[in-house]
């Protein structure tokens, strides 16, 4: 699934292209995404209405509209959205086609159809952002913050990472990548954590998020930017997916354990 790095190099590869560029036609495929509107509310609240710059938040696209309608945009697990020459070639998986004027088309091609592209009329608030937490680059993130959403709490930090209604974004490659940077084992409790470690969390997850960002985002599977780019930084993963292979830090090997029914890789030497 696309994480806040893939998303926000997506909403930074069609911001300078759609800015500003009017709605002509939505086409919708045969097939409805998991959560979709109906062609009539995206003829309703998008034809003829020009895009304002794209937003993200959390894992997100946002897309406010002249007249104040708000598309909602979620990748799910396949989820692609390209800027295309219009008329674009027809694809697999296609669902849903925007054509903008200048000869534009933002395609939405999802192949396990578990993406979201919902049209929200003005003065409604899209309900899904209601449960997105905090920007992990927020000002208002700070340790004792996160100390006190931890406060009394068991659960295993790792799943703490990957619940978006406290820190938006972090999905599983950032988590394991931000918890070995950090030197914490992704099993600790979270009120077990000092005012210290959190500070380390906190200072390592922006780091690695920054950096992911700058990489054009982490290309296992499926994912690819608005052009139709892989992202670099699974090139410096240095434990997601690398069971049994050396420790990056201090040789040990690298070990798999499974949390919340996802796959979680880390040192046990050098995460304590």
């Amino acid at each position: 699934m696309p994480e806040l790095p893939e998303v926000e190099t997506i909403r930074r590869g069609l911001a300078p292209k759609l800015a500003g560029r009017r709605v002509l036609a939505v086409a919708a495929g045969e097939k409805r995404l998991r959560q979709q509107s109906s062609p009539a509310e995206f003829q309703q609240w998008m034809t003829g209405r020009r895009l304002k710059s794209p937003r993200r938040r959390g894992k997100y696209l946002l897309f406010n509209l002249e007249g104040g309608a708000t598309l909602l945009i979620h990748l799910g697990m396949t989820g692609r959205l390209m800027l295309l020459p219009s008329p674009s070639p027809s694809l697999p998986h296609v669902h849903l086609v925007f054509q903008m004027e200048g000869g534009l088309d933002l395609v939405f091609q999802d192949t396990r159809r578990f993406g979201q592209a919902l049209i929200f009329a003005p003065g409604t608030p899209p309900p899904p952002l209601a449960q997105v937490g905090r920007e992990p680059f927020s000002k208002k993130v700070t340790p004792p913050w996160l100390a006190e959403q931890a406060r009394g709490r068991s659960r295993p930090l790792k799943n703490f990472l990957l619940d978006g209604r406290t820190l938006a974004g972090i999905g599983n490659i950032y988590a394991c990548e931000i918890l070995f940077a950090a030197g914490i084992h992704p099993g600790t409790p979270i009120s077990h954590l000092t005012l210290e470690e959190w500070g380390r969390l906190l200072k390592e997850t922006r780091r690695v998020l920054k950096a992911a960002i700058r990489q054009g985002g982490t290309t296992v599977n499926d994912f690819l930017n608005s052009r139709g780019e892989t992202g670099l930084f699974q090139l410096e993963l240095r434990v997601y997916g690398r069971e049994g292979e050396p420790c990056p830090r201090c040789g040990a090997p690298i070990t798999r354990l499974v949390q919340a029914g996802r796959s979680t890789f880390f040192c046990p030497s050098c995460q304590k």
